[in-house]
């Protein structure tokens, strides 16, 4: 009897700790939002385009990942 409840302990606690990890991996599958058509700015200069995130041509570069982690804080 004391075998039982032992693996049954073993195995709640394995269900416990196991949770947030499944409730993690949901959550990166977010469906990517579709591009938008690239309007050109100010910073568009004798047809050199300059890309904003999220538009069509744009690649995101160390600077830009960091500048948007920034923004979801």
């Amino acid at each position: 009897m004391k075998q039982i409840k032992a693996i049954l302990g073993v195995a709640l606690l394995a269900a416990f700790l196991a949770g947030p990890v499944i409730a993690q991996d949901k959550k990166e599958t977010k469906k990517e939002a579709p591009l938008k058509e690239h309007k050109c700015t100010a910073a568009c200069k004798d047809g050199k385009h300059m890309y904003a995130h999220g538009e069509k041509g744009h690649k995101c570069t160390d600077a830009c990942k960091k500048m948007m982690m920034e923004k979801k804080s």
